[in-house]
């Protein structure tokens, strides 16, 4: 009994500490060992008072020798939590730093949520837009369906309008035949007119020229100059209709005529610039001329009422003359 009082004493007791890092567990400092010299000595009551507090000590030494393994679990129990309490403040932190990059992530995000807003505000009035323009499109439409079935019951019609439009063609084709007939009327009309007018003026029409006979004597040059004056020249002849009119209308009396040479060796030329056709010229000279008679005669005239009627004579002799001009009407 003894020794198994001696090894409970010499049992060591634990005791721990916790503080924010560490916990640590060191045993009791041994009791110190009692004198029994003196104790054997002492009275009973102190023998008694020491049991009891062996039985205390003995009884302490139990508990904790039952409650040491408990309390060790709990030790790393608690150790484990601090580690975990560690770990979670380590991940709060970088939550921290991650929340801040979220934040500014956030905060673009709001911007860009802005700026998606006003683009959905003009998409909006755009929409809107569209819908007045397709409202519209759809009443032009209406239009359109109804202008077609319209069209449709004039296509019905179109063979009926094809005659019609044929009978219209021939009708105007007649009323532009009859208009282009009014107008060559009209321009005949116009050109009767004209000459009426020259006529009046002592003009005579033949042929589409107008002619001037003038019953004033007169020398050739002056009788070219009088024509002149007249807008004419003396004038010419190119046939033998031309030559029947000049010398019917000269009424028998010997007139000037644009005929006339440049000297004694000259040829013979048309004052108004007309070709001078010798070959046919032969047969409109009086038989015998041009005889040049005493080489001073270098203009020619009409002597007598025959289709033979051309003779030369001296230029400075007087006589009546006929002038010459294309007949030219008036434009309206």
């Amino acid at each position: 009994m003894p020794e198994v009082k001696m090894k409970e004493s010499e049992a060591p007791d634990a005791h721990f500490t916790v503080d924010k890092q560490n916990i640590s567990l060191w045993p009791r400092e041994p009791p110190p060992k009692p004198d029994l010299s003196p104790v054997l000595r002492k009275p009973l009551s102190l023998r008694v008072a020491f049991i009891c507090l062996s039985l205390v000590l003995v009884a302490s030494i139990v508990l904790q020798a039952v409650f040491y393994p408990r309390l060790v679990d709990k030790i790393l129990d608690v150790k484990s939590d601090a580690q975990m309490l560690r770990d979670r403040a380590d991940n709060i932190s970088s939550l921290g730093s991650v929340l801040e990059k979220d934040r500014g992530r956030v905060e673009e995000a709001e911007v860009q949520i802005q700026i998606l807003n006003t683009s959905l505000t003009r998409a909006r009035s755009q929409i809107l837009s569209l819908r007045i323009i397709m409202e519209q499109a759809s009443a032009q439409i209406s239009v359109l369906t109804r202008n077609w079935e319209e069209v449709d019951s004039l296509s019905s019609k179109i063979p009926e309008l094809q005659r019609d439009l044929d009978k219209s063609s021939a009708l105007n084709a007649k009323v532009r035949g009859l208009q282009n007939s009014l107008e060559n009327v009209n321009k005949l009309l116009q050109r009767q007119s004209d000459i009426l007018e020259m006529v009046s003026r002592g003009w005579k029409y033949f042929g589409g020229n107008l002619y001037y006979f003038s019953y004033t004597p007169k020398t050739w040059y002056s009788a070219e100059q009088s024509c002149i004056s007249r807008d004419a020249h003396l004038t010419s002849v190119t046939s033998e209709s031309e030559q029947e009119f000049l010398y019917k209308s000269a009424d028998r009396l010997p007139c000037w005529i644009g005929l006339t040479k440049a000297g004694t060796e000259g040829h013979w030329y048309w004052v108004d610039g007309t070709l001078f056709n010798k070959e046919q010229s032969k047969r409109f000279w009086i038989p015998g001329e041009p005889n040049n008679t005493g080489n001073n005669e270098h203009c020619g005239n009409i002597r007598v009422s025959s289709l033979q009627a051309w003779n030369d004579a001296s230029c400075d002799s007087k006589f009546p003359f006929i002038c010459k001009r294309p007949f030219i009407q008036a434009i309206p």
